[in-house]
């Protein structure tokens, strides 16, 4: 399997969306996100994205030169249309947006439509996080992306429709997280397809709606489904982003002739803590509370507890050092992307 450097990937991903239309500022930005998610451990949101993007591109439905736009808004809510542009650009856009209003009015609810697959959220609750606000994202599929079923159903009616959250601390990191809510991303799976690895128990059903642990069983005929995350909560929590952020915004719920699966629907909700308490307090009561939580005996042979976020700079540190390795299925699909815009993909491997 082909292990490339952070850095090698960046300048690779960069001039392939150039070579789709994108300005350098937005190459820039959707390379980072895409090599953030892999160092994260997000293979599935990581460079693997691109053969897709380069798909969408291809046929119409990915403006990478398109500048997302706010539509209507208020002093503490805006509405934003992506015009089709990179999700990520579009998210970033909306999230600056948020940040913005937050620190004038406390409070800020943003929601995002026309807007293309927008990668890892913990990229956009970070940024609020780290601008001293509490972040909150979710997004659907605008109606496709139908890959889970509903709490007591056989049929997948539902998209994986994550949630993120990002809180700040003091000295500590503060919280910061970013699920499915499904038992897992439709993308995990087939990263453990590529890998030829079983899925764990209780995220997979097959067609006839008996628990299996083959990954294949989501992509081929007839079509198993994922299961909600934690049973009926998952499935409370993905009926309400399919409200939040695909009502709400306009972009699209589920339904049975849903648009293309490539849009997302987002909804975004920024709070300034400045406005409700002291920041140095709050930030200092949010280190104490991760303190003692994390000071909890550790299970035999497990542990220690990490509070939610760490893990994801702790894989994010080794594979800075040690590279970042792909199954040799989607380097293909990368390197024939990239091959394709004429992008040279010799790099040093290992």
């Amino acid at each position: 399997m082909p292990t490339v450097r952070a850095d090698q990937l960046q300048t690779l991903v960069i001039r392939a969306c150039e070579c789709m239309g994108a300005s350098r500022e937005d190459a820039e930005h959707v390379a980072a996100c895409l090599v953030r998610a892999n160092l994260c451990g997000y293979d599935s949101h990581g460079v693997y994205r691109l053969a897709q993007y380069h798909e969408w591109w291809k046929a119409g439905l990915l403006d990478p030169a398109a500048r997302p736009v706010v539509i209507a808004e208020t002093a503490y809510a805006a509405r934003v249309d992506g015009q089709h542009a990179f999700g990520q650009v579009a998210a970033a856009f909306a999230t600056r947006v948020a940040i913005e209003k937050a620190r004038k009015s406390g409070v800020a609810v943003v929601t995002v439509m026309g807007s293309n697959h927008m990668g890892r959220l913990a990229d956009y609750v970070e940024a609020m996080q780290e601008a001293g606000l509490i972040g909150l994202a979710m997004v659907n599929d605008s109606g496709a992306g139908q890959w889970v079923v509903p709490w007591g159903g056989m049929e997948p009616r539902l998209a994986t429709n994550p949630i993120a959250m990002g809180i700040p601390g003091g000295t500590g990191p503060g919280i910061l997280f970013d699920f499915s809510t499904s038992a897992a991303a439709q993308g995990k799976v087939r990263q453990l397809l590529l890998r030829g690895e079983a899925a764990p128990p209780g995220w997979l059903i097959d067609a006839n709606g008996t628990q299996t642990t083959d990954p294949a069983c989501l992509f081929t005929e007839p079509h198993g489904a994922l299961l909600p995350a934690g049973g009926h909560k998952g499935y409370a929590l993905s009926l309400a982003v399919e409200v939040l952020s695909g009502i709400l915004s306009g972009a699209g719920f589920v339904r049975p002739d849903p648009g293309p699966e490539e849009m997302n629907g987002m909804f975004i909700l920024a709070m300034d803590v400045a406005w409700f308490l002291p920041a140095d307090q709050f930030r200092a009561q949010v280190d104490q509370l991760t303190a003692y939580v994390k000071s909890a005996k550790p299970v035999p042979e497990g542990g220690p507890v990490h509070i939610p976020g760490e893990r994801a700079r702790e894989e994010a540190a080794r594979r800075a050092r040690d590279g970042i390795t792909f199954p040799e299925q989607a380097w293909t699909k990368v390197a024939g992307v990239l091959k394709e815009l004429g992008v040279s993909a010799e790099l040093a491997s290992s």
